[in-house]
């Protein structure tokens, strides 16, 4: 199997832009194993596939607002903070997007007094960050929601984000 085998063309057209409403009323396909037909129904159908013994998982995760815009100390350039997972209290693995922030380079966050440091350069884009104070609980506040590249309307209500 190659990974090309997972390339299709897929018209932007296709790609839902905001969460339909009502939720339930979400596309589900369905595809019967022993067929191989498609039956295209809505996720309110569900229960209609479930027999006695089956397991439904539930994902209970919550989108955090982990986009930050960020400005380079030493030149005043743009940046941009993904944040990808807690370390510590102050320190995070990031996605760190803009031109030259190596091992050393500072970011300061508009309207904030926090900056962070790079403390390692990862693979690719992934740094070690050291945050000037912890930012969990400012999340919120300074952050956005991370949509996907094919997303290109913002949400209005960030909790429509959620599932």
């Amino acid at each position: 199997m190659n990974l090309s085998d997972f390339n299709y063309d897929l018209p932007e057209s296709f790609i839902a832009q905001t969460p339909v409403e009502p939720r339930d009323a979400a596309r589900l396909m369905v595809v019967d194993r022993q067929t191989g037909a498609v039956t295209h129904r809505v996720f309110r159908d569900i229960g209609e596939y479930l027999n006695p013994g089956d397991v439904l998982v539930l994902n209970q995760t919550r989108v955090i607002p982990a986009r930050l815009p960020a400005i380079k100390t030493n030149t005043g350039g743009t940046a941009e903070v993904l944040l990808l997972r807690q370390v510590n209290e102050r320190q995070w693995r990031a996605l760190v997007g803009g031109k030259r922030i190596g091992q050393g380079a500072s970011l300061s966050f508009p309207r904030t007094q926090i900056t962070a440091t790079v403390l390692e350069v990862l693979e690719g884009a992934e740094r070690l960050l050291e945050f000037s104070q912890p930012v969990q609980d400012l999340l919120v506040e300074l952050g956005e929601i991370p949509l996907p590249p094919y997303i290109h309307t913002r949400l209005e209500n960030k909790e429509r984000y959620q599932t």
